[in-house]
This record gives structure tokens, C-alpha cells and sequence, in this order.
């Protein structure tokens, strides 16, 4: 998996998590963690990701998540907290 290797080299760690989120949504345009958060504020885990939310549960533990700005970090843990899915995103962050 291209994100386990070693040499993987990204501009940034909030890339990867925008990656992510986009591929277990299916989305086909590119968009920032603004839109992502929207959708996810209007919806459920479950509606949007549908079928992709294990996958989506199976990827993020890939995500650097120390090497994410903090305020970034708060936006998505908040979100997190209110879809009661905080457990699962602390676990990720050392």
C-alpha cells in the first residue's frame, strides 16, 4: 500500500487526509478539508461514506496525524467528537 511505504513524500500530512476522505467518499473533484468537514457536518458517517467507512476506519491510522497543523487538528477532532467517533481518532494520535 502507497501509504506504508518509507519514502513516501507529501507537501503535507493534511494531503493525505484530504486524499483519504475524498477516495471513501467517491468524490471525483478535488476539494480542501473545508468542503469535507461541511459534508460531514450535514450528514452521517455512514450515508457518506457508505460502504468505503471501514475502508475509511482502516486508513486513517496512516495518517501522521502529530504533523498536522493543531488548528486543523481541533476541527477534526471536534467533528469527530460530535459524530461520537473521537475513541477511534485519539487512537490514532500518539
Amino acid at each position: 500500500m502507497v501509504l506504508q511505504h518509507q519514502d513516501l513524500t507529501v507537501t503535507s500530512e493534511e494531503r493525505v487526509l484530504n486524499a483519504i476522505f475524498m477516495w471513501c467518499m467517491r468524490d471525483k473533484e478535488l476539494c480542501g478539508w473545508e468542503v469535507i468537514a461541511e459534508l460531514l457536518a450535514l450528514s452521517t458517517p455512514d450515508l457518506l461514506f457508505r460502504d468505503r467507512l471501514q475502508s475509511l476506519n482502516n486508513l486513517l491510522p496512516f495518517v501522521r496525524f502529530p504533523l498536522i497543523p493543531y488548528d486543523l487538528l481541533k476541527k477534526v477532532s471536534k467533528l469527530w467528537l460530535w459524530k461520537g467517533q473521537l475513541d477511534n481518532l485519539l487512537r490514532m494520535v500518539p
